[in-house]
């Protein structure tokens, strides 16, 4: 070793770099020969480019206009290639809703990859935790709060909340033509119902002018950087180590972002001194947050940071989620005279009275409003990344007469997009039919159809706020449509497709949401 370094040092800087490209040309034939001919995962069809890099998913990602378009690339690889396709060096992707359950299932437990536990800047979160075992722990301290019976019961909250909003909506954009932006009026109502249920302050968003939440804002800026995050780790992490107003400057979208985290810790720490204090009088129903720190968690899983990182979490994707199947169901209903009037006709009947609309266990026994909700959440997929998982056991997927034995260590991934899109299960894939899901609809297996609704995922990572999403849907579309007659304002439907992935469904650049007149109300 020292006789190299000496000759090092009798080198030119040319003679240097020259070896430093000889050496890295060398190690780029090698790992290209192993990843074409005896990489485990060879035999997967797929683009040769694709197996030996993952810079082209960076490209599809980060660079090709407008951003997020890896799906719709490796979406074109299954119309060549089949239901399985190598998307990048050690990674297969499965296009087939059939296999769904297998892959993301309750009893076969993967782990995340780890290094996606940065992307949002909460990887002590329950989300993104990698590892099952430590994911199992901090999942099962949450899930009492997020139960069937539990969200009947703060079901009224909803409605409250609702009826609010109600008033609002009548009071200023029904008496003269002002335009309503629907996409902001769900996003400040679910933004309300999640702080409302999780933390101690609340930001009464739907009083807000144009109902703008800044969490939404916040949300579709901490998102519309996701890819290069993703694949520039080294960006996000710059970033945290400047000022404020730095930051600010340089990109102020990510201040809303910073704003938005900041706020999470204050919650957190306002939360510890109403435990600290003794917590909420008796009746009084306690945050998530504060009854968490009442609970057997272990000391370490219950400092400010962690908890920090699950109120980014649980906010965000309460927030995100649910206001796009509002906004996207809500579009769809106006847009087709059919629904809307079958709609209309079931709420007209089931509630007598606008004013006093039934409890949710009521509401989800309406057979048509049930259809609508189950389609509004088909088409908005809950996330449009694909799912990646390290898979722990050999995988076997079976195509075309042919076994694709995937083994240990391989990432193997689906996305929810394609799912619900899947011919096999959804004939005429692309459009709304909520009757579809009519009188115990059955997919071609026999099955019930609503085993393929995947909106929420499967398994052990399955979404934990469904029951409450549930509740939002229920409440919201049955109140405000009982409740009022609106036509669509310039609104077409790339207001709500999905145009692009940013781990969420986005819509064409541009377009401003779905956007109402209030023609009468009840």
């Amino acid at each position: 070793m020292a006789w190299l370094l000496y000759d090092l040092t009798l080198m030119t800087p040319a003679q240097v770099c020259l070896s430093v490209g000889v050496v890295w040309l060398l190690y780029a034939v090698c790992i290209s020969i192993y990843r074409l001919f005896f990489h485990p995962l060879r035999r997967v069809p797929g683009p040769k480019l694709a197996a030996l890099t993952k810079w082209v998913e960076t490209y599809y990602e980060c660079f090709k206009q407008p951003g997020g378009q890896f799906m719709w690339e490796y979406q074109k690889w299954h119309d060549k290639y089949g239901p399985i396709v190598r998307i990048a060096p050690n990674e297969v992707h499965i296009q087939d809703i059939r296999f769904y359950d297998t892959l993301y299932s309750n009893t076969r437990h993967s782990n995340k990859l780890k290094h996606l536990e940065h992307r949002f800047n909460n990887k002590l979160s329950g989300f993104a935790t990698a590892e099952h075992h430590v994911h199992r722990t901090r999942r099962a301290a949450i899930n009492p709060f997020f139960s069937k019976r539990t969200i009947a019961r703060h079901s009224p909250n909803i409605q409250n909340l609702m009826d609010q909003l109600c008033e609002r909506v009548k009071s200023e954009f029904a008496q003269d033509g002002s335009v309503l932006n629907l996409s902001n009026m769900w996003g400040a109502f679910t933004g309300d119902i999640v702080v409302g249920y999780c933390l101690e302050k609340p930001y009464n968003f739907i009083l807000k002018p144009d109902f703008r939440a800044e969490f939404s804002d916040a949300m579709v800026n901490l998102l519309g950087s996701v890819h290069f995050v993703t694949q520039f780790p080294w960006i996000f992490k710059a970033l945290k180590l400047l000022p404020g107003w730095c930051i600010a400057t340089l990109s102020p979208p990510m201040a809303s972002v910073r704003a938005f985290i900041e706020e999470m810790k204050a919650q957190i720490l306002r939360a510890k001194l109403v435990h600290a204090s003794g917590g909420k009088k008796p009746g009084v129903q306690q945050s998530l947050f504060t009854a968490l720190l009442g609970s057997n968690l272990p000391p370490r899983e219950l400092e400010t940071e962690r908890l920090q990182h699950e109120a980014i979490a649980v906010i965000g994707a309460g927030v995100e989620t649910t206001s796009y199947s509002l906004s996207l169901g809500s579009y769809h209903i106006l847009s087709n005279r059919d629904i809307l009037s079958m709609l209309k006709k079931e709420l007209n009947e089931a509630i007598p009275d606008p004013r006093d609309i039934p409890n949710i266990n009521t509401l989800m026994q309406l057979p048509y409003l049930t259809c609508v909700v189950n389609e509004s959440l088909r088409f908005s997929y809950g996330t449009t990344q694909r799912i990646p998982r390290l898979s722990p056991t050999l995988i076997t997927y079976s195509s075309h007469n042919a076994d694709y034995h995937l083994p240990v260590g391989s990432i193997v991934s689906m996305d929810n997009y394609t799912a619900s899109h899947d011919p096999w299960a959804f004939p005429s894939p692309y459009e709304f039919r909520p009757e579809r899901w009519e009188d115990d609809s059955r997919a071609p297996d026999g099955k019930p159809l609503t085993k393929y609704m995947i909106a929420f995922g499967r398994g052990t990572r399955s979404c934990i706020g469904m029951q409450l999403a549930y509740a939002e849907l229920y409440i919201g579309l049955a109140s405000f449509f009982r409740r009022f007659e609106c036509e669509l304002f310039e609104t077409e439907r790339d207001a709500v497709d999905c145009y692009g992935d940013r781990f969420v469904p986005r819509p064409k650049p541009g377009t401003k949401g779905v956007r109402v007149k209030v023609l009468s109300t009840v």
